[in-house]
């Protein structure tokens, strides 16, 4: 080949590598272009020298092919170095050396072929480096990090996977195959399996892992596809976080929830019924459904007659009912303690539990409960029952939740009887109240009517006298007769009195002719003596009421207007009695100067309003009272047409009496 052909020196010199030819003493007959941009040596004075002085590499001392002697036409060398360039600066390439030999099979020269590899080689340090990144973080990470292949088989996992697990090391996870048997219930996997396929990923799956030794590890899993150059799904790769911590949260968070939803329907009860049964019967539903417990019961002790009374129950087998329903005890001692006079106790948030047996009538297998105190602020007051065998699975916090809700239901128990106690003497409170107003207009009839008729004919009787005596007397002594007459206008004006003061105690109109007659009369008396205008009418009425209510309705007028004249300094005053259904409407109101009823200490008596209302409390009505100062004062009054037969109209109509008949 002639190598000063200018065709061929121009073909060599458009070579992306670098090319040299050197002669059988290793020096450089041929340098192009690239070799002297590579190098910094021009082709010029790079003719002439010896490779090693233009490389200045080991390589060409050690592996130079023209210190061997053992040449053979295989000899080639193919190697990666780095060079020092003429300036001084490193550079790695890439060196293929082509011995060339003659027909004799002596080596003649050699073909040198380098190429720049620092691209290469800066990429491939930047590859090695990264995944030198991505090694420390798939291994270093806290989370389980897993790739597998499009199988299920497991490809690669990290170290936070053998350790959440609680394998030994990888390889007993790599034994187990495919990644299903890692989850609770392999469903779990195919659902994800199912959307990774469709959606190309999954993001924050809440899944049950399974750890080695079976029990459940909370994750929470992220995965998706990786491709092959195709677009063909290969495998899948994903990262789990263990939340059995905040599922843990979240559970009592949860019951905690639960619990303060238990107190707060029992209180809801308690508030809204104030019935005993209804409480309880609310605690023991709402525990049961908290707690999961199949059964349950409440039994209260009644020291009165020194026994342990089945209140509620539910899910108990139906041979056992209230009546048959006897707990044993075992331990009597305590049994005893429960039943005795001197049972106190030092409140305390829990009290341990304690068994009982429930028998059945049949003779079948006897229930043993376990059972939780109810205490009523010092006393024990009863205990909750539920089967012993589910109470073994509860927590500490459940034993807790059981004590506040005995104490809970003690004080609720508590209150109830308070309540009882309370609605009993009221009831006979106002029965007395009742019998006390009775007894009151009896004795005033009684007063009024010893007025009239013993006092008022003892009075005409004297006066009859002094007539008789004013007719025997001289009519020339004037003294006398002046004395006489005297006499005879005191007697007039007692007579008058005494009438006026037994028409107030009981007026006959009100027991002759009715309600409006009496107080027509009344009110008309009381305008003329006042210069307060007054309206009254009666709306409704085609016949009388019970005398009774007459009664209370009359009393009701004259307290109303003896309040409005003494204190109010009204000059209107309007009585309106109206017949509606169901109530009878009493209307007082006036323009006067009204007063606050929260003050204490204002001028006008409470005592008249206070019996008012306690009258229309034993009538079963409502009593309503506005006023304010200077805006004057009304009083509404609704009395129940039907009450025990108070009220009943005496000629009622047709339809009143199918009503009143019903």
């Amino acid at each position: 080949m002639d190598l000063h052909n200018k065709s061929v020196a121009a073909i060599l010199n458009n070579l992306s590598d670098a090319f040299m030819i050197m002669d059988a003493n290793g020096r450089i007959n041929y340098f192009n272009d690239v070799a002297a941009r590579i190098t910094g040596h021009n082709s010029i004075e790079a003719r002439g020298m010896k490779c090693k002085d233009i490389l200045k590499t080991a390589y060409c001392e050690i592996d130079c092919p023209f210190n061997n002697q053992n040449i053979t036409p295989k000899t080639n060398y193919k190697r990666e170095l780095e060079i020092t360039r003429k300036d001084g600066t490193k550079l790695p390439v890439e060196c293929t050396r082509n011995i060339l030999i003659d027909s004799d099979g002596l080596m003649f020269g050699a073909i040198e072929t380098f190429k720049d590899i620092s691209q290469i080689k800066s990429l491939e340090n930047s590859l090695k480096y990264s995944e030198f990144k991505y090694r420390r973080l798939f291994e270093n990470t806290k989370d389980m990090v897993f790739i597998i292949s499009l199988e299920g088989l497991f490809l690669d996992i990290n170290q936070a996977m053998v350790d959440l697990l609680d394998y030994k090391e990888k390889e007993d996870l790599y034994l187990l195959g495919n990644i299903e048997h890692i989850f609770i219930d392999p469903i779990h996997w195919h659902v994800c399996k199912k959307q990774i396929d469709l959606n190309g990923f999954i993001q924050d799956f809440e899944v049950g892992f399974k750890k080695s030794d079976g029990t459940r590890l909370h994750g929470c899993l992220s995965a998706n596809v990786f491709l092959d150059d195709n677009e063909n799904i290969i495998g899948y790769e994903g990262i789990a976080k263990d939340i059995t911590a905040r599922m843990d949260s979240f559970r009592n968070l949860y019951k905690h929830h639960q619990e303060l939803l238990l107190l707060n329907t029992v209180a809801l009860t308690i508030n809204s019924s104030q019935n005993l049964d209804d409480v309880l019967d609310t605690a023991l539903n709402s525990a049961m459904k908290l707690l999961n417990f199949s059964m349950g019961t409440i039994f209260l002790i009644n020291h009165n007659k020194a026994v342990f009374e089945l209140h509620t129950h539910k899910g108990l087998p139906e041979q056992i009912s209230q009546t048959t329903a006897t707990p044993i005890f075992h331990d009597t001692q305590l049994m005893t303690f429960f039943l005795g006079k001197e049972n106190r106790l030092t409140p305390k948030s829990i009290f341990p539990s304690f068994k009982i047996t429930l028998k059945n009538p049949d003779n079948t297998k006897p229930i043993i409960f376990s059972c939780f105190l109810i205490t009523e602020k010092k006393w024990p007051s009863g205990f909750m029952a539920f089967p012993a065998q589910e109470t073994n699975e509860l927590s500490l916090e459940d034993f807790h939740l059981l004590g506040s809700l005995g104490n809970f239901l003690g004080g609720a128990i508590a209150n109830i009887k308070l309540i009882q106690t309370v609605r009993k003497h009221r009831g006979e409170l106002k029965h007395l109240t009742a019998r006390l107003f009775q007894s009151q207009e009896i004795e005033c009839k009684r007063i009024a009517r010893e007025l009239h008729d013993e006092t008022g004919s003892a009075l005409i009787g004297i006066n009859f006298n002094l007539e008789a005596v004013e007719k025997i007397m001289p009519s020339d002594d004037p003294v006398m007769k002046n004395i006489i007459n005297n006499i005879t206008q005191q007697i007039n004006h007692t007579y008058q009195e005494m009438r006026r003061i037994s028409h107030l105690l009981h007026p006959a109109l009100l027991t002759d002719l009715g309600l409006e007659p009496a107080l027509d009369s009344y009110l008309g008396r009381i305008a003329k003596q006042s210069s307060m205008d007054i309206d009254f009418k009666m709306i409704g009425f085609t016949g009388r009421v019970n005398p009774d209510i007459e009664t209370v309705l009359y009393r009701f007028s004259q307290e109303a207007l003896s309040n409005t004249i003494k204190y109010a300094k009204a000059t209107f005053f309007k009585l309106s009695i109206i017949r509606g259904y169901p109530s009878i409407i009493f209307i007082a109101e006036d323009d006067g100067t009204g007063f606050d009823p929260d003050e204490s200490n204002h001028e006008r008596p409470s005592l008249g309003l206070l019996s008012m209302r306690e009258r229309t409390a034993i009538l079963g009505g409502k009593f309503f009272l506005r006023t304010g100062k200077g805006k004057g004062t009304r009083i509404r009054i609704e009395i129940p047409i039907k009450n025990g037969g108070l009220s009943t109209l005496i000629e009622p109509t047709n339809f009143l009496q199918e009503i009143y008949e019903t």
